[in-house]
């Protein structure tokens, strides 16, 4: 097996989880990182990368030695009242795909719906509610649901390989998928041969998952990573270092599958985060959280002679 080549990224959102981006895109190659992930979180939002600013972005990942690796934008789904399935909604995808082909990202990324679009309570507030439910409602059809799942991401995955991306899904927990099994599932149901996982083991963790297996079982569908750490309560994302995940395990598991590309730092619950709770930019001292990250995981990485960029 040659080389890997393993980099240091960033999603912008944890510098500013809003636009405009391009002050957070200097801050974020300041901290060290060589990598970067942009988003829309909604289809409204996609009007923020008009051509003038997508030049401008162009710019400055140039001037800083940057390079885009992937573009999170989420399959739309929605349910009308008293439906028993959701519905998908491809042409919106669409233009989220044509968009980010313009920007020039390999990857789009993506979490699947919460089943039905019901509202379920952040895994952050579990600890400290008594009960943990989520409501069921007796038209709902729950096969019929997955297929439409399965259905729009085949789809989705289409429209993305005329545009030569790759659809990474990002597990979440209590969405479609949540686990590396989940992943698996939809891979096989879907037949796409351009989709797969986002791995992210502060999500991963506290679903029941040991995050290196999940590397392992999937192996070069694996496509990119978002890293933070935690207790295995919760899905918080703290500073790797700060929780129980094995790191050490992890990086060993990515060479035994031969990954290269991105070690995305995720560290939207560190201290001085931009966060979708108050939407302010990041603090001074998020940026001393995102060089003690990376110097944990470059360490963790050469105890098995791994060398990160």
């Amino acid at each position: 097996m040659g080389a890997q080549a393993l980099f240091f990224g960033s999603p912008i959102w944890t510098f500013n989880w809003n636009p405009p981006y391009a002050a957070p895109l200097r801050r974020l190659a300041a901290t060290g990182c060589k990598g970067f992930e942009l988003t829309a979180w909604s289809v409204d939002m996609l009007g923020y990368y008009t051509d003038e600013t997508i030049r401008e972005l162009k710019s400055i990942a140039g001037g800083e030695g940057l390079t885009l690796t992937n573009f999170f934008y989420n399959l739309p789904f929605a349910r009308d009242d008293g439906a028993p399935v959701s519905r998908v909604n491809l042409d919106a995808y669409k233009r989220g795909v044509e968009l980010a082909a313009k920007i020039g990202t390999p990857i789009m990324t993506s979490m699947t719906p919460y089943p039905f679009q019901s509202e379920v309570r952040p895994i952050l507030q579990r600890p400290t509610a008594q009960e943990w439910s989520a409501a069921v409602r007796p038209e709902w059809d729950w096969t019929a649901e997955y297929d439409v799942v399965v259905e729009g991401f085949a789809a989705a995955c289409a429209i993305a390989a005329d545009a030569g991306l790759r659809v990474a899904i990002e597990p979440h927990p209590y969405r479609w998928v949540s686990s590396g099994q989940g992943m698996l599932r939809l891979i096989e149901r879907t037949g796409a041969p351009n989709l797969g996982l986002n791995f992210d083991p502060s999500h991963l963790f506290p679903a029941g998952d040991m995050p290196h297996y999940v590397v392992l079982s999937l192996g070069d569908r694996i496509y990119n990573t978002h890293f933070s750490d935690n207790e295995g309560h919760t899905n918080a994302h703290w500073r790797p270092g700060r929780g129980k995940i094995d790191w050490t395990a992890i990086f060993a598991a990515l060479r035994m599958i031969g990954y290269s590309g991105p070690i995305t730092l995720e560290l939207e619950d560190a201290p001085g985060a931009s966060h979708w709770t108050h939407f302010r930019e990041a603090t001074p001292e998020f940026d001393s959280e995102m060089k003690r990250g990376i110097r944990y995981l470059r360490d963790c990485a050469a105890e098995i002679d791994i060398t990160i960029t």
